[in-house]
C-alpha cells in the first residue's frame, strides 16, 4: 500500500495554528526514517547529558536533515508558506532522563540572547535592563555571543535587539504521549499579542526586542534571581495569570503551558511568535526532538541559500550564523524587512492568505 504524503494543512489545521499560534501535523515522518535519526542520535550523543549544541556533523547529516526536506513537512511548507532557502542546519534536542533542566521552564520567544549574566539583582540596572558591568558580561561593544549562540544586537545602530524566522517544526524521534516527559510546550494564543508588542516598539520609535520598551533584558525572578528575559512583560504577566488559576498536577505542574504530545514521527509547526519551552523530563526515557526554523524566501536578498546564515538552525537569518555581518544590496535592508515581518507574522504564508481574510 503506498502511504499518501500530507501536502497542505487542513482547513482544521489552519484553524488551530491560527487560533492557537501552533499546530500538530500526525505521522509527517515515515518511521523507518525515524529509527534511523534515533539510532543516530543515539551513538553521537551520551545518555545522560543535555547538550544544547550538538555535533556538527549530526546536525547536518542528511538523515537528520531529511526528516524536514524528504517527507511531509517540506512540502506542506511550500504550499502554505511559500518558497523558502534549503535547510543545511538543526537542532537536535534531547533531554535525558530525570533532567530537571534547573526545575522550571524558561518561557521564551526564539531570537534573543542568552548567556553569563550576574547572580546577583542588584548588580543589574533597573532602568535598563542591563548588567551595571555590562562590559564583562556583553563585551565592550555588546559583541559576545551567548551561550544559545544568539547575538546581543542584529544591525549595527542597535535598534533591533531580536532575531527572527517565520516557523518553527518540531520532530517527534520518540514518543512523547506522557505530560512531564519533557514536553515541547507553548502558551497558546498569545503570539498575536506577542505581535502587537512588537508593533507598539516599531510605532514607539525605538528599540525592537529586549530593551526596547516593557521588555526589560535582563528579568528578576520574584526569588531575587536575574535571568534572561525572552519574553515582552506583557506575555510574562499573561503567563503568570493563567499558572496562578490553572490546576498543577505532579506529572505537570506548570498548568499555564500546554504540552504537545506527540508519537514518534509527528510533527508540530508554531509560529516564531508562539511563545515556548522545553520541559523537565521526570521520566526514565529521553525526550527526543529535531528542530527546524523556517524562514520564507525574502525577494532581494541576495544571502538567501548561503551556508554561512546555517538555515534551519539560526534564528537570526540576516546575519552568519556566527554573528558575522552580511553584504546587502543597497536596495534591500534586512533589518526593517525582519521589523516588519515581526510585526505582521501572516504576510510570509502564502498559503493563508485566503483563510486569515476569512477570520
Amino acid at each position: 500500500m503506498i502511504k499518501v504524503v500530507k501536502t497542505h494543512l487542513s482547513p482544521t489545521e489552519k484553524q488551530h495554528l491560527f487560533d492557537w499560534g501552533y499546530v500538530i501535523i500526525r505521522g509527517a515522518v515515515a518511521p523507518e526514517a525515524i529509527k534511523t535519526a534515533r539510532e543516530l542520535i543515539e551513538n553521537y550523543l551520551p545518555k545522560d547529558e543535555h547538550q544544547l549544541l550538538v555535533p556538527g556533523e549530526l546536525a547536518t547529516h542528511e538523515q537528520i536533515t531529511g526528516l524536514y526536506h524528504n517527507h511531509a513537512m517540506a512540502r506542506i511548507i511550500r504550499n502554505e508558506m511559500g518558497p523558502t532557502p534549503p535547510v543545511i542546519s538543526c537542532q537536535v534536542a534531547v533531554i535525558p532522563p530525570y533532567n530537571t533542566l534547573g526545575g522550571e521552564p524558561g518561557l521564551h520567544v526564539d531570537g534573543g540572547w542568552s548567556g553569563h549574566i550576574p547572580d546577583n539583582a542588584d548588580e543589574i540596572d533597573l532602568q535598563t535592563g542591563r548588567p551595571r558591568d555590562a562590559a564583562t558580561y556583553f563585551g565592550e561593544q555588546d559583541e559576545i555571543r551567548g551561550t544559545n549562540d544568539g547575538l546581543l544586537w542584529m544591525n549595527k545602530e542597535k535598534t533591533l535587539s531580536y532575531g527572527s524566522y517565520t516557523a518553527l517544526v518540531g520532530v517527534a524521534v520518540n514518543d512523547q504521549l506522557e505530560p512531564g516527559n519533557g514536553q515541547f510546550a507553548v502558551l497558546p494564543g498569545t503570539h498575536e499579542i506577542v505581535e502587537h508588542c512588537f508593533r507598539e516598539q516599531r510605532d514607539a520609535g525605538g528599540i525592537i526586542g529586549p530593551e526596547g520598551p516593557d521588555w526589560p533584558r535582563i528579568g528578576i525572578s520574584r526569588k531575587g534571581k536575574p535571568y534572561c528575559n525572552g519574553l515582552p512583560d506583557r506575555i510574562r504577566k499573561i503567563a503568570e495569570q493563567r499558572s496562578a488559576v490553572g490546576t498543577k498536577t505532579d506529572k505537570w505542574p506548570w498548568p499555564e503551558l500546554e504540552p504537545v504530545l506527540l508519537k514518534a514521527g509527528d510533527a508540530v509547526l508554531t509560529l516564531h511568535s508562539c511563545p515556548h519551552t522545553p520541559t523537565p523530563n521526570f521520566g526514565p526515557n529521553p525526550r527526543m526532538s529535531i528542530y527546524f526554523r523556517i524562514r520564507r524566501l525574502r525577494e532581494g536578498n541576495r544571502n538567501e541559500g548561503t551556508r554561512r546564515v546555517a538555515h534551519g538552525v539560526s534564528d537570526h537569518p540576516d546575519r552568519g550564523y556566527f554573528g558575522q555581518f552580511l553584504d546587502y544590496p543597497d536596495d534591500y535592508d534586512p533589518w526593517q524587512t525582519s521589523i516588519n515581518k515581526l510585526c505582521d507574522h501572516w504576510s510570509e504564508w502564502d498559503g493563508m492568505q485566503d483563510f486569515v481574510r476569512t477570520q
